[in-house]
């Protein structure tokens, strides 16, 4: 089974540091935010374990328990195979200190707005999951032998069309591995055999 881009959009707790505690945030459907009570129970709980301390007034967390919790639901309906899952993320080392909690309308970026109209996203604390194994995209397909030869200059003589086919595959394939692109993508794949 194969997961792209799906646990960046389940639901996560969003944490602010008032500079000495966590606090949820509240958003109302104009994207208008305040800090609520502190983060409590099983959130404080994951927030305490899997995030970086709040040092500065103003850090943000995304708590990804619910995200852990549908992952783990996820490998729990298969018996055997390949559980893939595909998503901007993070590892504990590199958290982004202010999140990474945004809005998409119209495939464009936005505020988030809770209205329905915004497509909300927020990368996933990868190393959370307890996935077999976490590699970038681009190292992935490096592994998989995926990279295009460049095409021989001479075949720009001999078959034009078969010339630009082979550019078309090379450029595909930048697209597909590029730094601060889609190579960027975290693989989360685990192996199931019970």
């Amino acid at each position: 089974m194969i997961a792209h881009e799906w646990l960046d959009v389940v639901p996560c707790t969003i944490a602010e540091y008032d500079g000495a505690v966590w606090r949820t945030v509240e958003v109302d459907p104009s994207s208008e935010e305040r800090l609520a009570g502190p983060v409590v129970g099983t959130d404080l709980q994951w927030l305490q374990q899997n995030w970086r301390p709040g040092e500065t007034e103003g850090d943000r967390a995304e708590i990804g328990s619910t995200r852990d919790a549908a992952y783990r639901d996820l490998l729990s309906r298969i018996d055997s195979g390949l559980l893939a899952l595909v998503d901007y993320g993070h590892l504990r080392a590199d958290r982004p200190r202010w999140g990474t909690l945004t809005g998409y309308r119209d495939g464009v970026q936005c505020p988030p707005r809770p209205d329905g109209s915004t497509d909300i996203t927020a990368h996933v604390a990868m190393d959370t999951l307890g996935a077999g194994e976490l590699v970038r995209q681009r190292a992935l397909f490096d592994q998989l032998g995926l990279r295009p030869e460049a095409p021989a200059i001479a075949l720009a003589r001999e078959d034009p069309p078969a010339y630009l086919e082979g550019l078309a595959e090379r450029g595909s394939y930048a697209q597909l591995t590029a730094t601060s692109g889609l190579g960027d993508f975290w693989w989360a794949i685990t192996t199931i055999d019970h």
